[in-house]
């Protein structure tokens, strides 16, 4: 419920703060904020240097209390070199970023947005850490500290017509507070410190996962600058409002993900850690269809509720866009064999696929069907992710998967889905919802992909 309750304040902020920021934005205006937002997802993976999932892999894997903490030390020291570097270049090089991106984002708008990137990079390690160390609280409490602080901020400044800018200052604010407060926790804890020999080994395991997630920009964050070319940023508004509306899907599956993502290496190396691992892996899966359906089918009833008129054409657009966002969270979920050796090559090889094809399919379908051309690109991105992580998983460390069941539910979820967009009202659709929603966990209980306690299944 900690973690729950975390990610949806910090990382769901703009869906929670999406209708007010919509009554005070044009949809050109909105578009915009799209595009320079959607550089946060390059730059973040740039900065971040996949230093997290290093942290998680060689600290975790470690057993000596003493030395996981040396290790947190020493990567989060490379943390900091990495951030104040990209904190200058980005300001240098700020006015040359805006000339160069879709929507005529301003020199001082990038530099906001710049200066954010920088600054997460140094945050990542020390929420990590705290994962790691299960201190649910304390993460809760950074988390909400600036969750809250942002939300406050944006409707200071938007009431007092900041616009943009003033979303994307309330954000570096932010952003700046919660880099305080869990350097110093993480400094409290670890020490600092930086070591050659532990910055060359993460760099060599996270490097692919930094071109992983370049890549992988190609699927978030590059479809937004084609619509900006192809179309105009009221459709960039429109795919904006709702991709935000299907990550509550993502945001829904996080306090599974935080608690499973630092534990998957350690359940693995436990007794009978492979049959442990896949049912978990299991259960995730399960729990991403259960969340995608209902989520995809509310969408249109929320957006048409609490958004203007303009944007009623993005409720269609969520109930596909919820089925990449689920194909996106059991790619990440089934490649844990691509995780288990010295690097992390075959994921850099997959997404570059993936992304390949997404690419060709925005590029070829955009132009002509705007806005669902997008989507069924990412669509078909998505899947090709899924179908090659679970093959080349399954070939690195085979886990005994329930296949033909996960199968059978994905395609009942599926089919769900798209009887919700024949839907003809507002009461037809609610009830859909709740048909489906109850359809699924019923049949996940019947195939047992639910852990049912014994005495249950007994009676």
């Amino acid at each position: 419920m900690l973690y729950g309750a975390s990610v949806a304040l910090m990382k769901g902020i703009s869906l929670l703060m999406l209708p007010f920021i919509a009554h005070h934005l044009s949809t050109d205006a909105f578009g915009r904020l799209e595009v320079i937002s959607s550089l946060a997802v390059i730059g973040s993976i740039l900065v971040g240097m996949g230093l997290e999932d290093a942290l998680f892999r060689f600290a975790g894997a470690s057993k000596d209390p003493t030395e996981r903490r040396r290790l947190a030390a020493e990567v989060f020291g490379l943390t900091l070199i990495i951030g104040t570097t990209a904190l200058i270049v980005g300001y240098l090089s700020a006015d040359l970023i805006a000339a160069l991106m879709p929507g005529q984002p301003t020199g001082y708008e990038m530099r906001l947005v710049l200066s954010m990137l920088a600054l997460e990079g140094c945050i990542a390690i020390p929420l990590g850490w705290l994962r790691m160390r299960n201190q649910a609280v304390s993460f809760f409490l950074v988390t909400i500290g600036r969750a809250l602080t942002q939300a406050l901020l944006v409707l200071l400044l938007l009431s007092v017509g900041r616009g943009v800018e003033g979303v994307l200052e309330a954000g570096l604010l932010a952003v700046v507070a919660q880099a305080l407060v869990v350097g110093y926790l993480h400094i409290r804890d670890t020490g600092l410190s930086v070591s050659r020999k532990t910055g060359r080994r993460s760099l060599v395991y996270s490097l692919p996962i930094v071109a992983s997630g370049l890549v992988a920009f190609a699927l978030n964050g590059l479809d937004r600058w084609i619509l900006a070319e192809h179309t105009g940023l009221a459709d960039v508004a429109q795919f904006g409002v709702a991709a935000k509306f299907a990550l509550a899907v993502v945001l829904l599956m996080q306090p599974f993900g935080m608690w499973w993502s630092p534990r998957r290496f350690e359940v693995l190396n436990e007794p009978d850690g492979h049959r442990k691992a896949a049912g978990f892996i299991a259960l995730g899966v399960v729990l991403t269809m259960i969340i995608a359906v209902p989520v995809g089918l509310i969408s249109p009833l929320l957006i048409d509720w609490m958004l203007p008129g303009s944007y009623a054409m993005a409720g269609q657009y969520t109930l596909v866009l919820v089925l990449v966002m689920a194909f996106k969270e059991i790619a990440e979920l089934i490649n844990l064999g691509c995780f288990t050796g010295k690097t992390t090559r075959t994921q850099l090889v997959i997404n570059i696929i993936g992304a390949s094809g997404g690419i060709l399919g925005m590029f070829w379908w955009t132009p002509e069907h705007a806005v669902w051309g997008v989507i069924l690109a990412l669509l078909l991105a998505q899947g090709i992710r899924v179908v090659l992580f679970f093959i080349a998983s399954q070939h690195f460390l085979p886990l005994p998967y329930p296949t033909r069941s996960l199968l059978l539910l994905a395609t009942l979820g599926i089919g769900w889905l798209t009887l919700g967009s024949q839907a003809g009202s507002a009461a037809h659709q609610l009830l859909l919802t709740l048909a489906a929603t109850g359809c699924l966990a019923g049949t996940a209980l019947m195939l047992r992909l639910f852990p049912v306690p014994t005495r249950l299944l007994k009676r």
